[in-house]
This record gives structure tokens, sequence and C-alpha cells, in this order.
């Protein structure tokens, strides 16, 4: 479902396979797949700083980086750290060159969308000079290069990343590492998952019990605090988080209920459900 909330009833897991820990990996589904078998291009150098030009010159990338959910702006700044105190800027005699290329999965371009041109003569201290691209929200993955020549034309570097643009879509699931015979006294640990690429923040988790065809509520009082293992993380598209509910010593045998609760970055609620047995 695309733009709303989602109940959604858990499912078994599959038999883990070897001693993978119950909700061990973060990723539950992979939105950058598509993208990890495509050509690397070079990355910006880390911190930003360019092993060529001046002291203090970088290049940092503007916009969201990675995977879009939606469209937005995006492109390349080349900074000028050097104190704004220097008397004077060196000459650059540069020529930047940004291009923006629209790819199918298979990593082949399909056309440009976009090329832009800088002569840079200097940059001040304390200066900056970029463009961007608009890019849509039609789901897509593109390649954004910048390429950066000395005024005899010979390529002083190349540098690029790849975006991925997904629509927005609201989908969690629920599973648990046992789903009968636990033991009161026990934690349930339930694995919360963020399948969609909206992104959800679990807020809580409850407990019934099913008496006499009637679920109710399980209070957990004060003597076997913490009910909950505290919730660490929002998380984003395709992510998961673990999160262990007690179940109160006095627990008496039966069906039981767990409910998770959570929230999007747009404040829609979402909730989900998962029954177990105690024995």
């Amino acid at each position: 479902m695309s733009g709303g909330a989602r109940n959604t009833k858990a499912k078994k897991p599959k038999p883990p396979a070897g001693s993978v820990a119950f909700c061990s990996s973060p990723v539950v589904d992979n939105y950058w797949a598509p993208v990890e078998h495509l050509q690397p291009i070079p990355p910006v150098p880390e911190g930003g700083v360019l092993p060529f030009g001046p002291a203090g010159m970088t290049l940092g990338a503007t916009g969201p980086q990675r995977l879009l959910v939606g469209g937005s702006n995006i492109g390349f700044r080349l900074a000028n750290t050097a104190p704004a105190t220097e008397a004077k800027a060196r000459r650059l005699n540069w020529t930047v060159l940004e291009r923006l290329i629209r790819l199918t999965k298979e990593g082949r371009g399909l056309h440009p969308e976009g090329l832009k041109r800088i002569n840079l003569k200097q940059l001040p201290p304390g200066k900056h000079r970029g463009v961007t691209f608009p890019i849509p929200t039609n789901p897509a993955i593109y390649s954004l290069e910048i390429t950066i020549q000395n005024g005899r034309g010979r390529l002083l570097g190349r540098y690029g990343q790849y975006i991925r643009v997904v629509d927005r879509l609201v989908n969690v699931g629920i599973t648990l590492s046992a789903y009968d015979k636990l033991a009161p006294g026990s934690y349930v640990e339930s694995c919360f998952e963020n399948h969609g690429t909206a992104t959800v923040t679990p807020t809580g988790t409850s407990l019934e019990h099913l008496e006499y065809g009637t679920w109710r509520p399980v209070v957990v009082g004060p003597q076997y605090s913490p009910a909950q293992s505290p919730i660490q993380r929002t998380l984003g598209p395709g992510e998961a988080e673990k999160i262990a509910t007690l179940v109160p010593p006095n627990a008496k045998p039966g069906l039981y209920k767990l409910n998770a609760t959570g929230t999007t970055e747009l404040g829609e609620p979402v909730a989900l459900v998962a029954e177990f047995g105690v024995s």
C-alpha cells in the first residue's frame, strides 16, 4: 500500500540457516541491491579533501544520498575551506562538468538527464560553487558524476555516486523467535520489520491473553519491570529491530497475542499482531 499505513499479521519465519541469531541482520529488504552490481564510480575522497589543487579545496555531495523516496535536488559543491583571512585566492582555471544519467536496472544508460559546466577561474577562501539537478519522483536509478580538468584539458579528478529513486511505501511486518511453549518469566523476542520505504519508528509492545474466547490485556506490574527492551532506533527502508517483551512470571498457560505499534515519519500509525503460546 503506497502512501498509507498497513497493518498485517505475523507470518511464521522460515527455519534459520546455520546458527544465525534471530533478527541479527539490520536489513530485511535490500533496496540498494539493484545498484550493487553496477560498475563502481570513484567516490568523493574521504573528508572531501581533493588530492590536487591548493590546500583547503574540498568536494562534497549536496542533497539526499543513495535511496530517495520521491524527488529532490542533488549535486556536488566545491568549497575553499582555507581561512577567509588569506590575502589572495590562488588561480585555478578549472573546467568542472557534472553529468546526470538515468539508467536501466542492468546499468545501461537510457539518456542523459542533464549536463552542467562551471569555468572556475578561482575560488576565494570561505566561498563555494556548485550545481544541482532536480530529480523526478518516478522510480529510477541515476548516476551523478563530476569531472575536473585543468586549463590544458588534463583530467584532475573524476568522482560520482549512484542514486535510486523509489515510491513511498508503508509496509511493516513482525516475526517471533518462538511461537509456542514460552515459559512464564521469559521474554518473547519479536523482529519489527520495515519492508517499505517510509521511515518507521517502533513505539511499544503489549500483551493480551485469550480467556474464554475474549482477548484481555496482560498487566505487567512494576515488580516485573522492565516489560520491554528499549527501542533503539528509527527504521529506514528495509530495516529491522529486535524487541524483547516480558511474559510475566505469573502468566497462565494458554494463547497470547503480542501487539506492536509504531509511527511513520508522517505520523501515520502502524500496528502489528503475532500470536504465541505459553506453557
